[in-house]
């Protein structure tokens, strides 16, 4: 492993360290705040922000394994670690996100909880400004990245700060809006804000999940992602006169596999040619997608091949 390598990974356990301390002192405050106002809104905060804990407990062990090279053994490297972790992060947050729901319209049915508005709505607000922090450290750090795991984590802070400020104005209707409509609707309203939040939160862990089914899959990254490799690859190796016949790109984690299946107009190939080429490529891609493996493959018309074949063993 190199020093750019360490200084990476140092950079990531950093990144993830932030969000590690992050939720613990959440999880711990957001399960006293429930207990003290017995708002199911923040103890659905602290039970998804628990759930997040152990993945990002686990997410610093599994990142050295991330920048191990690839060997025979291992023709991927650890990348598709990344990708079942991600998976499997993105189904425990989804399961959680509907069990929350459950419980609160259980709740609902069994006639509603009253909440000290007040209280909730202080707490919120001051855990939207403290989630705003965090998110905006953890995307310094990741601009030297481009990890997936930590954009995972960014993707949860964004959650979390939303989901608070949220909170904190739906919480203040109460004292706002003086009617004997919300008087009635008031030990409903936590739960309907718990079930709102959660149905706008259930996407997130949603995509996550099927993004790294698609790359334990092997599958080819988006549709636009593709498009912009083949751009690149078609202006990089036009002056060399190489045809592009066939793009094979493979997601896993956050490593691209580019392999570039290409024709040469005339019967020779010069090996000197296809290294200054494949330089070249490798140089204009990786700044705009930081970790990949690219190859240029030579393709040869197989009834070519026999002519040839035949003309050697007519000559002979």
């Amino acid at each position: 492993m190199n020093q750019k390598d360490q200084k990476r990974i140092q950079i990531e356990k950093k990144a993830l360290g932030i969000s590690l301390y992050g939720s613990v002192f959440f999880v711990f405050a957001e399960g006293i705040m429930a207990i003290f106002t017995g708002s199911q809104s923040i103890l659905m905060d602290a039970v998804y922000g628990g759930a997040d804990l152990i993945m990002v407990i686990v997410s610093i062990r599994i990142v050295p394994l991330l920048y191990r090279p690839m060997t025979e053994k291992h023709p991927f490297g650890f990348s598709q670690v990344e990708a079942i972790f991600i998976t499997i992060k993105g189904a425990m947050l989804t399961a959680v996100t509907v069990g929350l729901v459950l419980n609160n319209i259980q709740i609902i049915l069994r006639g509603g909880n009253h909440v000290e508005f007040t209280w909730v709505a202080a707490f919120e607000l001051a855990a939207a400004v403290i989630s705003g922090g965090i998110l905006y450290a953890l995307i310094q750090k990741n601009r030297k990245l481009d990890s997936l795991m930590v954009h995972t984590e960014i993707n949860a802070w964004i959650i979390d700060t939303v989901a608070s400020m949220g909170l904190a104005l739906a919480f203040v209707l109460p004292a706002l809006i003086q009617t004997e409509w919300m008087h009635e609707f008031a030990p409903y309203l936590d739960q309907a804000v718990a079930i709102t939040l959660s149905a706008l939160i259930l996407p997130v862990p949603i995509k996550t999940m099927l993004a790294g089914l698609r790359d334990v899959f092997l599958l080819a990254p988006d549709e636009a992602s593709l498009d912009r490799i083949k751009e690149i690859g078609q202006t990089v190796l036009a002056p060399y006169r190489f045809e592009q016949t066939v793009y094979d790109v493979i997601k896993t984690g956050r490593k691209l596999w580019i392999s570039i299946y290409f024709k040469s107009p005339s019967d020779t190939i010069s090996i000197s040619q296809i290294i200054k080429a494949h330089k070249e490529l490798e140089t204009v891609l990786k700044k705009e997608y930081k970790d990949l493996y690219v190859e240029l493959i030579p393709e040869f018309e197989p009834q070519v091949l026999d002519q040839e074949s035949q003309i050697v063993n007519s000559k002979s």
